[in-house]
């Protein structure tokens, strides 16, 4: 009797509880939220592949100049070809960065037309494309980074799953997938959870922001944490030592900013110039013809200083751990580079290549001026090139705080961030990705069946 009465007690008790429970699962917006984290968890893991395979491909380029570096004059002009014919063949949609694709994608709607032009840019078919372009061109050296195609990928990897939802939850928006997707792949790229927020509410949407803050911040959190356990807990530029760090860095930090800043906008201006220049050429063979000598003007600065090559990581690496300089050639060697390696046509990002430049020019200024502060000097063009390229002052400085643990030099970073934009603008006011997606809606607004560019 005494168990027959504990157990109905039991029963009373947690009876509520379970219908609660079930009343939780059974909710579409919570079966929305709990897909939305399941596609974070995979974006981290295809996060964490992507950047173990593309830094095996670096390496797999690197070992073979040690041996030949004539090999060079074949090998490049050849992995350029095939790079831009995989995307050519069987996705346009892929080439260069994806940023601006993911940027043009969240200006759509979720019906009609602009549903199948998502779908253009945020796919299967696109994040194979991409992942299969892109290390294609860095074995061939391409001066290319990881971290734009990976945010290509992970937006892709939420839209799809974003998709299968919408059969449940007609109500759910593109926008969610698509920044959240986004946000969690440049956080799983760079290990940079903060900055993945403030990408999210600087770059690709503040409208949205509020709407889906918890969310976002679950799906960045998880996606994060895949990427950390699978690769330990590290930082991207690991721990620089820098000297001045307070009010005395102050003039070189204005000053930095500025160059940087110009020279990212310069750098902004000319490459969408020739892109652009570049997108309404249509025949195969001159496509073919530019990835070719896109090639051996790419092979011809490797020969002349291999440095030239990849993402860069391994060169800012040797300026802020090993003492080593920077110097004009390598400054305008990595500007070009990117220019010429992102033109081929293959896929491939600027994000990391712009931080390799902009490091590359601070550290070439801190020799000019016999600086004793080159880290800082270094960290801070970072910033300013990449705020001048990107348009995104607080992204680019809390990114570099994040991938260096130095918050105590957050100051200078944010005036050279401030006047990298204010000097920037003067070139133009919109940042390269922003200008390409203006380029990708005004030829799908000229005719929906061809966005290539």
């Amino acid at each position: 009797m005494i168990k027959l009465k504990l157990s109905r007690h039991l029963s009373d008790l947690f009876y509520p509880v379970y219908c609660n429970l079930k009343g939780q699962v059974q909710h579409k917006e919570n079966l929305q939220n709990a897909v939305l984290l399941l596609a974070a968890l995979i974006s981290g893991l295809a996060a964490v592949l992507y950047a173990q395979l593309f830094k095996y491909c670096e390496g797999l380029f690197r070992t073979t100049m040690d041996t030949k570096r004539e090999y060079v004059f074949a090998l490049t002009p050849i992995f350029f070809l095939v790079a831009w014919w995989i995307v050519y063949k069987f996705s346009k949609e892929s080439s260069g960065s994806g940023i601006p694709q993911v940027l043009a994608s969240n200006e759509f709607d979720d019906n009609g037309i602009h549903k199948r032009q998502i779908k253009r840019f945020l796919s299967f078919r696109v994040l194979v494309v991409k992942t299969i372009s892109s290390v294609i061109c860095v074995i061939g050296g391409g001066a290319i980074g990881r971290e734009g195609p990976t945010i290509q990928i992970s937006a892709s990897i939420f839209y799809i799953f974003g998709q299968k939802v919408k059969k449940y939850l007609p109500e759910s928006r593109s926008h969610l997938w698509i920044i959240s997707g986004a946000s969690a792949g440049l956080a799983a790229a760079f290990n940079t959870p903060l900055g993945g927020i403030i990408y999210a509410i600087e770059e690709l949407g503040a409208a949205h922001f509020n709407r889906i803050r918890t969310i976002l911040l679950a799906a960045i959190i998880i996606s994060g944490l895949i990427a950390l356990w699978l690769s330990g807990n590290y930082l991207y530029l690991g721990f620089p030592k820098i000297g001045t760090e307070g009010i005395s860095i102050l003039p070189m930090a204005a000053f930095v900013g500025i160059i940087a800043g110009l020279a990212g906008g310069l750098f902004s201006s000319i490459l969408f110039t020739l892109a652009k220049k570049r997108s309404r050429i249509k025949a195969p063979r001159k496509l073919a013809f530019i990835a070719v000598l896109c090639g051996f003007l790419m092979a011809a600065m490797i020969y002349w200083d291999p440095r030239a090559s990849g993402s860069g990581l391994e060169n800012l690496n040797e300026f802020l751990f090993h003492g080593k300089h920077a110097d004009a050639e390598l400054v305008l060697f990595r500007f070009f580079g990117t220019m010429i390696s992102y033109l081929s046509g293959a896929a491939g990002g600027i994000f990391s290549p712009s931080l390799t430049i902009g490091g590359s020019l601070g550290g070439y200024i801190a020799q000019l001026f016999g600086s004793p502060d080159q880290n800082i000097l270094i960290l801070l063009g970072m910033i300013g090139f990449l705020t001048g390229v990107t348009k995104t002052p607080f992204t680019s400085f809390i990114l570099v705080v994040e991938m260096t643990n130095k918050h105590s030099a957050i100051f200078p970073m944010m005036v050279t961030a401030l006047l990298a934009l204010i000097f920037s603008n003067t070139i133009h006011k919109q940042s390269f990705y922003e200008r390409m997606k203006d380029l990708y809606l005004e030829k799908i607004k000229m005719d929906p069946r061809s966005a290539n560019g």
